[in-house]
């Protein structure tokens, strides 16, 4: 067994990533697809147990060269940007690779955003073609202005699944008549995703993935699993990144994905064990319904964290163990950037807290202020490099300008390093509020709530919450002699933001503490003394 400093353990696991980052990716992330559709085409690759649909991997590939043909014919072309607004489902799988063979690039869009949030993103992203939910279409006729690329007769209403007499299937079966022309395949560089993350601006930036991040990234995924797995299990939501990596992940194993159609902290770990899963990327929040748990067997072999506390993870052991729980680090812009070395426990429980270290095709370093390398121990900003990262912000160059150091990916999260190598995260340099896995921008919470002419000034803030790990709180300095109220100000916000993003609680100040340049010093709000939600509105005991 490696003891906690072994250094021949670290070294083979480096030796492991060098000998892997010399391998050839699959030419493009349908290649990956039809290779194993090739092998195991009977085999249930998508399995959404709440609602009964499934896909195997020869329908999933039979299915999306369908859709590819319909679409093209009805002029949808290589390069073309495609929103994709669908709950989780069979359409969505079906929906990316079918845009992926076309050469096209995926727009995720989240279904519960405004029309104003859609304006901005269809627009930004110069979508030219939108799938979207059946039963969402009439968000269209709301949307203003109208993104001036995106034509209305392109506007694709997605109901039902392949072969229920529903127009989505219609649009499948007419697909299945039509023959595409030789098309240039995409390469590793071709953009699959225009993935919209939230960032500290007003608006969320939409980061280029290419064809090569998602394949590493599944790549990077299946080296840490510590036995060989075949059910894995999701319950993000499709338009977030997670669930693309997860399925390919799946189909490097021949595996398959069980799906949720959204995310439950009680009801995940009942899942787990009702499904036979062996892999999930398992939710902290999940571990407080333990209880539900109690003498069921599961098949459980591995969980991802993200952020963990040591406490978690010592909870985690004593009930599921041999299962392990993998530590490690991501975001958009980088994928995969840091992650424990797999198969070393005694490692993990000498370094509980740290995300590992640098992953397939990365390097990683910590510097000050100054971009110099910063000592062991001492607190400085995470910066990455390596193929396949994003291509850059979409339509930002000044963004793009702030976020690189060189090659370097300025990540913008504090992190410290240790003797071994190791990373820390210490903090977000960046200001966001994380709500049930939700990156939501402080920024843009406080431009919707200083539209109201009554606001003198406001500041977004996360506050600790048992059920989402963080809650948004909204501090508001009204005008003099304003008679706003919480309730009222949170019935704009609705109008303006996905629910998601919606402040729970409401407090109103007389003035703010501030910085010498004027600035609302949010350090000063976070170290007050005290209960930060106490004395505020609360929307949610409002609502009962």
């Amino acid at each position: 067994m490696p003891t906690a400093t072994d250094p021949g353990a670290l070294l083979r696991w480096r030796a492991e990533l060098t000998a892997a980052a010399t391998e050839p990716l699959h030419a493009n992330v349908p290649a990956l697809l039809a290779e194993a559709a090739a092998e195991v085409p009977h085999r249930v690759l998508l399995q959404m147990f709440e609602t009964g649909s499934s896909l195997t991997y020869a329908e999933l590939e039979r299915h999306s060269t369908h859709l590819a043909r319909a679409l093209y014919a009805r002029g949808v072309r290589a390069g073309a940007h495609v929103a994709v607004m669908l709950p989780n489902g069979v359409a969505w799988p079906i929906t990316w690779f079918a845009l992926l063979k076309l050469g096209a690039a995926v727009v995720p869009v989240n279904p519960g955003y405004t029309p104003r949030e859609l304006a901005y993103v269809l627009g930004n992203a110069e979508v030219s073609a939108w799938v979207v939910a059946a039963d969402q279409a009439a968000v269209a006729d709301r949307i203003d202005p109208w993104p001036p690329a995106l034509a209305r007769e392109r506007v694709f209403a997605c109901g039902g699944t392949p072969g229920d007499g529903s127009p989505w299937a219609a649009l499948l079966d007419e697909g299945a008549h039509h023959a595409l022309p030789a098309l240039a395949a995409p390469t590793l560089r071709s953009p699959a995703n225009i993935q919209y993350t939230s960032g500290t601006t007003g608006f969320p930036k939409g980061c280029v993935l290419g064809h090569g991040y998602w394949l590493n990234l599944a790549r990077g995924a299946q080296m840490l699993h510590v036995a060989p797995m075949q059910r894995f299990f999701t319950a993000q939501p499709f338009f977030y990144m997670d669930p693309f990596w997860q399925l390919l992940t799946t189909v490097r194993c021949r595996g398959t994905l069980v799906a949720a159609q959204k995310i439950s902290g009680t009801r995940f770990l009942g899942w787990l064990a009702e499904h036979g899963i062996e892999w999930a990327q398992l939710p902290e929040l999940a571990l407080k319904s333990i209880a539900s748990v109690h003498g069921r067997p599961l098949a459980l072999k591995m969980v991802f964290t993200f952020g963990w506390s040591a406490a978690s993870r010592a909870l985690f052991h004593e009930r599921f163990a041999p299962a392990v729980a993998l530590e490690a680090f991501g975001m958009t812009e980088i994928g995969l950037g840091t992650a424990m070395p797999p198969g070393l426990p005694a490692l993990a429980a000498a370094k509980p807290t740290s995300v590992g270290v640098a992953a397939l095709r990365r390097e990683v370093r910590v510097v000050d202020p100054a971009g110099r390398p910063a000592a062991t121990g001492q607190t400085g900003e995470l910066q990455v490099r390596g193929e396949h990262l994003f291509q850059g912000y979409f339509r930002q160059p000044d963004a793009n300008a702030a976020a690189f150091d060189g090659e370097w990916f300025r990540t913008g999260d504090a992190f410290v390093a240790d003797a071994d190598g190791f990373v820390y995260l210490v903090g977000r340099f960046k200001d966001m509020i994380r709500r049930s896995g939700e990156n939501i921008a402080a920024r843009e919470v406080e431009a919707v709530v200083r539209l109201l002419p009554q606001v003198a000034d406001c500041a977004a803030v996360p506050v600790p919450d048992a059920k989402r790990g963080e809650e948004v709180k909204i501090l508001v300095q009204l005008q003099p002699g304003s008679t706003l109220d919480a309730a009222a100000l949170v019935e704009h916000c609705r109008a303006h933001l996905a629910a998601f993003k919606l402040p729970r609680y409401v407090q109103f100040v007389a003035e703010f503490p501030r910085t010498s340049s004027n600035k609302i010093a949010k350090s000063a709000i976070a170290a007050a003394p005290g209960d930060p939600t106490a004395g505020c509105f609360d929307r949610d005991q409002a609502a009962t």
